[in-house]
């Protein structure tokens, strides 16, 4: 019994996706104000896939915080299905400094003053 792989419906993407191990990412404003958590679901160079745990209205111009990296990435939201959305990245990627990852992941980083 032959096994054949058989592409997704409507797969346009520029580059190979690359499933990737849940990953913890924070959604943030371009002033890497903090919007929402969310999961890595795939990456590539060009984007990624991102589950939430809410559906709240999001800027069409965000940032996805890595929080194994400690890096920043901009990016335009493209699709939104549910609790997924989909971006595409529109610079490079850029070290958090410790401030930044202080405030992403401190204690009460939801909490806005």
């Amino acid at each position: 019994m032959t096994m054949h792989s058989t592409p997704p419906r409507s797969d346009s993407r520029m580059v190979p996706r690359r499933r990737t191990r849940i990953q913890p990412v924070k959604i943030v404003s371009l002033d890497r104000t903090f919007l929402e958590d969310g999961t890595a679901i795939d990456r590539s160079s060009k984007g990624a896939r991102i589950g939430r745990y809410a559906a709240r209205r999001l800027p069409s111009q965000i940032a996805l915080y890595d929080e194994v990296d400690c890096t920043f990435q901009p990016a335009t939201l493209v699709w939104t299905r549910g609790l997924q959305i989909g971006l595409r990245f529109t610079g490079p990627v850029v070290a958090a400094n410790r401030a930044e990852i202080l405030r992403l992941t401190g204690r009460y980083y939801a909490i806005t003053e």
